[in-house]
This record gives C-alpha cells, structure tokens and sequence, in this order.
C-alpha cells in the first residue's frame, strides 16, 4: 500500500479532471480509486481548496466533493494539532505557512507529496511525485 498527501492543487486538479495535474500525481489517484493507495487530506487543504474554489467562481459543489472524499476509502481527513507547528522550524525551508503544515503532515505520516510546488520539491523535505 502506497500512502501520499495531497495539496491543494493536486486534489482540485484531480477533481476537476485537469489535465494540469501531472501524470504521476493522477496515477497515484488512481491507486487509491482501486484500493491500492491512500491519500491523505490534511485540514488545511480542505480549507485552501474550500476558498479557491469560491475564488474561481465554484466549479465545484464543495459540500458535495466534501461527502465524497469523507465517505471514500480512498481518502483520509488529517486534522491540524497543536503539536504540528513545532515542526515549522524543521520546515522551515519553505516560506509558506500552509506548505509547512502539508509538508509536516507528509513527513509525519512518511508519505509521499502531491505537489507541483517548487518550493516544497526544492526543500528535499518529503519525496514528492508529479
């Protein structure tokens, strides 16, 4: 069983069946579907997801992607703790607040990353597929 965590690019691509998501990234979706492979969501994805979504004029009905992921095998929900943000300073290569909490998410659960984020792919933090 492979484990990954997804960003929030990689998880709106992925369900918005976008072409910009990148072919590895997909099929590591697509293990999951298949039961092969599960994909971390950690809170602050939902949360980047839920405003970029209403940013671009809501091609998705959120609530109804939200029941989705919820009831799906292939996903699993990963809350933020308290004790996350005592890995900022780990993470610190990363300027960005929420990419440290996905990247702290990634190296905690020693899953792999759903990103095409340079930034996060230059920290050598996690190992990441696209």
């Amino acid at each position: 069983m492979d484990f990954y965590v997804a960003d929030t690019h990689a998880l709106f691509w992925y369900l918005t069946a976008s072409p910009r998501l990148g072919a590895n990234a997909k099929n590591a979706f697509d293990e999951g579907a298949k039961g092969n492979a599960v994909i971390y969501i950690p809170a602050i994805v939902l949360a980047e997801l839920f405003f970029l979504n209403e940013k671009i004029n809501q091609p998705l009905d959120f609530n109804r992607e939200f029941q989705r992921l919820e009831q799906s095998s292939q996903f699993e929900f990963v809350a933020f703790e308290a004790g996350d943000v005592k890995d900022f300073v780990r993470n610190s290569v990363v300027p960005e607040m929420h990419d440290r909490i996905i990247v702290g998410v990634a190296r905690r659960l020693s899953a792999n990353c759903l990103t095409c984020d340079t930034k996060i792919i230059n920290s050598n933090l996690v190992k990441v597929v696209w």
